[in-house]
């Protein structure tokens, strides 16, 4: 199985579809809380903040078919 995002999921998710966002979410959710430790621990807040930012580039993207 390819450890990539179908293109259309991506795709879908950039248009504003909430399953395919939550696809990426999910499919990035081991990077986000690991890079949300605070001295060890998970810090919510900050896991919240990279979501917010992840979901605002996803609807930042350009794309060209």
């Amino acid at each position: 199985m390819s450890k990539l995002l179908p293109y259309e999921t991506i795709i879908k998710a950039c248009e504003g579809d909430p399953e395919s966002v939550a696809a990426v979410l999910s499919h990035y959710a081991g990077y986000i809380r690991s890079f949300s430790k605070v001295n060890g621990q998970v810090n919510a807040e900050v896991e919240d903040y990279v979501k917010q930012q992840l979901i605002a580039a996803l609807f930042k993207f350009r794309y060209d078919r």
